[in-house]
């Protein structure tokens, strides 16, 4: 066994199958071009509740193809309270520069005697800036 892995033939066709992988896989990424697009949250924030949200720093990016308004779902999950949370954050495309927004909670698990706080379930329209 030890011979095989270090014959050169063995060596140039690990070498050829790699290049072989590379290549076909940097013509598919060139095959459907994507772009860095900004989604930009508008929704109430009520004062004093506790959103898992991807927008809590600011405006969302992500790579989408041009022309492209898939489905997107964005999730984060946190210890708050003394209780494990999971938030969900829902986008349906409206149009082309819209999508509508979805937010909810799920509780998932609290450490005895923990008292949860209140779901705050919302929503709201994101517009795409390309």
């Amino acid at each position: 066994m030890q011979h095989a892995l270090t014959s050169p033939v063995y060596r140039v066709v690990a070498i050829a199958g790699l290049l072989l992988a590379l290549t076909l896989s940097a013509r598919s990424r060139a095959a459907t071009p994507h772009h860095d697009v900004q989604l930009v949250l508008s929704t109430v924030w009520k004062p004093g509740a506790i959103y898992l949200s991807w927008w809590r720093d600011g405006d969302v990016h992500v790579d989408i193809a041009p022309g492209e308004r898939p489905p997107l779902e964005f999730t984060a999950r946190a210890w708050i309270d003394g209780c494990y949370w999971k938030g969900i954050e829902t986008l349906e495309p409206l149009d082309a520069r819209h999508y509508a927004y979805t937010y909810k909670e799920t509780l998932l698990r609290c450490r005895p005697g923990a008292v949860p706080w209140h779901k705050t379930p919302r929503t709201g329209i994101v517009t795409v800036i390309e």
